[in-house]
């Protein structure tokens, strides 16, 4: 959007819209802070007031749009470690969602999510969409795209909302204070998703294919188009055809088994997934948006250009694979815990939040090697530390992926190389401190350093792919890359393996690896399991896969179960590849997990008013 939500937000700041507080449906306070005549008097003003929506819907998940404080979704779904000790991450991880604040966690949030903000941000969508017509100064045309954008977000936050509690209350307006009843009971899980579709579909009607020719010289490149609407709707018919609710009895016995199932399972919810996704790649096609694979090899081929394609798919703002990103460009949460607070070289300084999220060994090892083999790590219980040359060796051996995805130790990062501030300047400080003073972590050898718990593998550099010393980042919320695994998923849930295997191979293969062959629907599924996880690391996704996907491992080794980081062991004084001496895998905690966790928990306080139940289990 060539950062407009954020330069029109800085120069009016001061323009406001109605928002009610974060308890659910709360009466709005209209005590004279806004004057919606000054907000829509003006295209500017009313402009402002959507770009604010775009900033505060579009981050559902992210840091600042979470139910905590500090971390992020990765770090408690076996993507990264959990943290430091004060984050909510370190908290949910021990104890698991709770209906209460975790420790960080904002106030009145409960699980990971921030309840109250979808409403408060659903309200402020309505207003745009209810008052645009008042704006003196804008044409039409304009005005029916707004209205057709704050749709989009409403969608946008009801798609997140279904996938993460099931049923919820259904607000079709704005309120006011003079409504007399302004509370909601939960809706069921299929009015939800009717209503879900709904908004999708007016969405989709009003929208643009494009916003380049729009505005003048593409300023408005990036906003909502008819394409993104239609990945939506990809998702949230993917959601509704897996099995946590596309079953006949709930996934925990419960009172009211309409708000979190389907109550059948029906094989045609997989024919209507299909039927959106393929929307999708039609669209695609016609404007100009595709599967990034440059390496001209062929269907089927290895990619050979794998590091760029993959690389720009991720990180490069306005590529032709990502459908619709949260375009917030400035330091922010976001960057903080992504990145650090200054330069990425230090991440292993007491000034980074990432330092201690580093990748954990139960995702490194899902990474394939460059021939599409597996790459032979140190197990737990091993007799010795395995030589520094091995680790080397395995990183050297492993695809691109694994190589733009973080900063392992001792090896530069190939998303930013050799660019000041992104080396690994800092990793060999921080572990020759701790071979000094080690601390009692479990699994360590005898007369060796433990390593200080959280840096693994090393540190997340995706997004960052051609960065240069940029620290902001666009994170992409819906990409090409997610439909065509979606297609796999359900091709392969309706029988269908060789469209399945086709949709897994095109992203596969654009990861620069050879052609999966495999038969059984089992044993395709574990493969585009895999594949997702690979391909949508630390994107935010792989939290909600699992939990739907009702994966069979999800309390042993993903969400529940024994996390392992890889340890190493440094000479003193040395901030060089040559330093390292040797490593090995170690068990470094235990996290929680219990059914109920399937679905988020609504803040108690919200039960406790009487309008709204809680979900099973909490």
């Amino acid at each position: 959007m060539k950062k407009i939500i954020t330069a029109i937000l800085l120069i009016l700041s001061a323009v406001a819209f109605v928002s009610c507080e974060d308890a659910f449906l709360q009466k709005p306070d209209v005590s004279g802070t806004v004057d919606l005549d000054k907000v829509y008097g003006s295209s500017k003003n009313a402009e402002t007031a959507l770009f604010r929506c775009y900033r505060n819907v579009l981050i559902h998940g992210w840091p600042g749009g979470l139910g905590w404080g500090h971390g992020t979704l990765g770090s408690i779904c076996g993507e990264l470690s959990k943290g430091y000790s004060w984050h909510a991450t370190w908290s949910i991880c021990d104890m698991g969602l709770t209906p209460t604040p975790a420790k960080n966690a904002s106030s009145g949030t409960a699980g990971a999510d921030h309840f109250g903000q979808n409403w408060q941000y659903i309200r402020a969508c309505f207003l745009v969409k209810e008052n645009i017509d008042r704006v003196p100064d804008m044409t039409d045309e304009m005005k029916g795209y707004i209205k057709a954008e704050a749709t989009a977000l409403i969608a946008y936050r009801y798609m997140g909302m279904f996938y993460r509690y099931g049923g919820v209350p259904i607000v079709r307006k704005s309120y006011l204070a003079s409504d007399e009843d302004i509370n909601a009971p939960r809706a069921t899980l299929q009015e939800t998703l009717d209503y879900t579709l709904e908004l999708i579909e007016e969405a989709v009607e009003g929208l643009p294919d494009s916003w380049q020719n729009i505005g003048g010289d593409g300023t408005y490149v990036g906003r909502f188009t008819k394409g993104a609407a239609l990945a939506m709707k990809a998702r949230v018919l993917m959601f509704a055809a897996r099995p946590l609710f596309n079953r006949a009895d709930p996934f925990i016995s419960y009172e009211y088994p309409e708000l979190v199932c389907f109550g059948s399972a029906d094989p045609s919810r997989w024919d209507a997934a299909i039927e959106a996704n393929e929307a999708v790649l039609t669209w695609a096609a016609a404007n100009g948006y595709e599967l990034i694979n440059t390496g001209k090899a062929g269907a089927g081929q290895p990619n050979p250009n794998a590091l760029k394609d993959y690389g720009t798919a991720t990180s490069v703002p306005n590529n032709r694979e990502v459908l619709l990103a949260y375009k917030l460009d400035e330091p922010s949460n976001i960057c903080l815990y992504f990145n650090t607070s200054s330069f990425y070289g230090d991440y292993f300084g007491d000034n980074s939040d990432n330092g201690t999220r580093g990748m954990l060994t139960n995702q490194l090892e899902k990474y394939y090697n460059k021939d599409g083999g597996e790459i032979n790590w140190p197990k737990v219980g091993e007799s010795a530390p395995r030589p520094a040359g091995d680790w080397f060796a395995n990183m050297e051996s492993a695809e691109p992926r694994l190589r733009a995805d973080i900063c392992a130790i001792g090896i530069e990062t190939l998303s930013n190389p050799g660019v000041s501030g992104w080396q690994p300047s800092g990793w060999a400080r921080r572990m020759n401190n701790l071979e000094i003073n080690p601390s009692p972590q479990s699994n360590a050898f005898p007369g060796l350093p433990s390593g200080e718990l959280g840096y693994g593998a090393g540190a997340s550099t995706k997004y960052y792919y051609g960065a240069g010393s940029r620290l902001w980042f666009e994170p992409p919320l819906f990409r090409l890359a997610e439909i065509y695994l979606n297609l796999a998923e359900a091709y392969n849930e309706k029988g269908n393996a060789t469209k399945a295997l086709e949709y897994l191979n095109a992203v596969h293969n654009r990861a620069g690896l050879p052609s999966i062959n495999v038969s059984g629907k089992e044993q395709i599924m574990e493969k585009i399991k895999r594949e997702k996880a690979l391909e949508f690391f630390n994107e935010n996704q792989r939290y909600f896969d699992v939990k739907h996907w009702m994966d069979p491992d999800i309390a042993t080794e993903i969400i529940g179960g024994p996390k392992r980081e890889l340890i190493f062991h440094v000479t003193e004084n040395s901030r060089t590849a040559d330093s390292v001496i040797e490593y090995w895998d170690a068990i470094r905690y235990e996290t929680y997990w219990h059914p109920r966790m399937y679905l988020e928990p609504i803040p108690q306080p919200e039960v406790n008013k009487g309008i709204i139940v809680q979900n099973p289990g909490y």
